[in-house]
Formats: C-alpha cells, structure tokens, sequence
C-alpha cells in the first residue's frame, strides 16, 4: 500500500512541474546588439525554432514597468514608423520563417530590452527571447558618397566620427566590399583625433580596376558609415571605341557612295542601249 501511495505521489508530482520545466526551458539568454546614432539595425528573433512552426509572433519593447507592444504577427502596433518586421525564408518555406524587427535611424532613446515572443502551432507552449540594444552616442559621415573616376586619377574620401563616444584613431578602420581594407602605395589612410570629432582620410593615388567598389569607415566595432561607391571608366577604351566608330561609319559611307556611283552608271547604260 506505500509502495502505491509513494507511485501515485511520484507521478503526480512530475506532471505538477512539467509546465514549469517547458517554461524554464523556453526562456533563451538574452543578447546584445549595439548600434550607433542615424544608422539601422536588424533584431533578431531567437525564439523561432527549427521545424515548429509558429502561431502568432510578437515583439515588445521592455519597459520599468511593463511592456510596450510593438507588432502582432505581419501588422504593426507602433506608431513609429522607422520600427518593421521582416518576415522572411532563407530556404524556401522549408522551415519557419525569420521574424526580425528592424528600427532604422537609430535614436539614443531606442537602447531598451526587446523581447520576441512566439506561439507555437497547435501547442499550448510559446517561447521567449530578449535582445538587449545598445546605442553609442556616435554619428559617422562619410564624403564623397558617390566618386566617378577615369582610370590613374586620384581622388580622397573622408570620415568623420562625431558625438560623446570618442573613437580612438588606432581603432578607425576602412572597409572595401565589406572586407577590411589593405593599404599600400596607392592606398594611404590617415587618421587625426581633434577636440570634437576624429577624422580620417583615404587616398587612392592613380586608381586601377580593382579599386572600383563600395567602401565604409568604421571605429573598428560597431560603429560603420552609410556606403561610399567609386566608378571607374577606361578612358582608352572609350577613345578606342569612338575612333572605331567613326572609321566605320565612313567607311560605310563610303561603300554606300561606291554603290551609288556605280548602279547610277549601270542604270543609264541599259537605257542608252534600249
């Protein structure tokens, strides 16, 4: 009769904390993402899992106290219109979709905690995830943005970091194509700190094709610039082409001249011999 009691109790005892244990389960680390002042960042939602399908998904914006609604599934809540939600597949519908929430123009009122909340499909369960944003007091500009450039020309871009946050001129780093840039002869950075701003230059000195592309200056972290691009034209290429485009057009014309002449003296000597 114990032996039944103590069974009884053991199975009701597991099926008492089953819930609390999903719930604890459920419940992911929080991450962190910093971001900087004017530029966009992508939170994303940890909380979809693989093969299970979501409901509904939600994201909050964490408040003391409480929580402030942001989107419902596919419809925004918020009024902010620099706040959406991406829904997305990466392969095809084959597993759940990506619910990230985007917030472009990046304010220093925007650093909170975010949470993505999602109900699973057919089940009682839904999981969370927190997402901690951080934003420096830091703005980032870049001039020119766009550079037009006939092949061995010149040219220079220039970054400034600006704001609270100092970047130190050993951090400053350039990227081209994403990848961080290797300078040499005809690629020189300097970087100058002064009383309010850090500024840094590239020169490119007698640009080749391969110096074609999109580059950004960062602080060597998170802070990045919007994309400068600079366009290469082949100035030799074009004299080339413009020089045979005119050589064959008077040729042509001349050809179709020949022809004239010559079905003229042709035409008039059948009718002398009618």
């Amino acid at each position: 009769m114990v032996a039944i009691f103590a069974l009884i109790f053991f199975i009701c005892t597991i099926r008492a904390h089953r819930p609390l244990s999903v719930e604890q389960q459920s419940l992911e680390q929080e991450y962190t993402i910093t971001s900087v002042l004017m530029q966009s960042v992508v939170l994303p939602c940890k909380a979809v899992l693989p093969h299970r399908e979501p409901d509904r998904v939600m994201w909050y914006k964490l408040t003391n106290p409480g929580q402030t609604t942001l989107s419902v599934g596919k419809h925004l809540i918020t009024k902010d219109s620099r706040f959406s939600v991406a829904y997305y597949s990466v392969d095809h519908g084959f597993s759940p979709a990506k619910w990230d929430l985007h917030i472009a123009n990046v304010r220093l009122s925007d650093a909170a905690r975010y949470q993505c909340h999602v109900i699973i499909k057919d089940s009682p369960n839904s999981i969370r995830s927190n997402v901690k944003l951080i934003v420096e007091d830091i703005i980032v500009d870049i001039q020119p943005t766009d550079v037009l450039l006939s092949l061995g020309d010149s040219t220079q871009f220039s970054c400034n970091f600006t704001g609270e946050y100092r970047v130190r001129r050993e951090k400053v780093t350039w990227l081209k194509d994403g990848k961080p840039l290797i300078t040499d002869g005809t690629r020189v950075t300097i970087s100058t700190e002064l009383p309010n701003a850090t500024v840094t230059t590239l020169q490119i000195v007698a640009s080749q094709l391969n110096d074609s592309g999109s580059y950004r200056c960062s602080d060597g972290h998170s802070a990045q610039s919007k994309e400068a691009k600079l366009y290469l034209r082949d100035t030799h290429q074009q004299v080339f082409l413009r020089s045979f485009s005119s050589s064959s057009t008077s040729s042509l014309l001349t050809l179709l001249s020949f022809r004239t002449v010559f079905c003229f003296f042709i035409f008039h000597f059948f009718l002398f011999i009618l």
